[in-house]
């Protein structure tokens, strides 16, 4: 399995899961126009698409390369060959 530049079909299952969960993420956060969000100590903090764009926006990108884009990175590239 080594040899061959393809990961174990679980790991893609995987990685098809963290897509989709990461999709229904920002599917919810674009619908709504705003991310909810646990603070540290306590708490939840509402990040408001309106009121704070900046950190919005950064936060959906961050979340789309995260749970989306570095899956698809992997899947494309294959697994490190030693």
């Amino acid at each position: 399995m080594a040899a061959d530049n393809r990961y174990h079909p679980i790991i893609k299952v995987l990685f098809g899961v963290q897509m989709l969960v990461g999709g229904g993420f920002l599917a919810f956060w674009l619908w709504n126009g705003s991310a909810t969000l646990p603070k540290h100590g306590g708490g939840l903090f509402t990040l408001d698409r309106e009121e704070q764009p900046y950190m919005y926006w950064f936060l959906i990108i961050a979340i789309a390369w995260a749970m989306i884009g570095m899956p698809i990175r992997y899947l494309l590239k294959g697994p490190p060959q030693y």
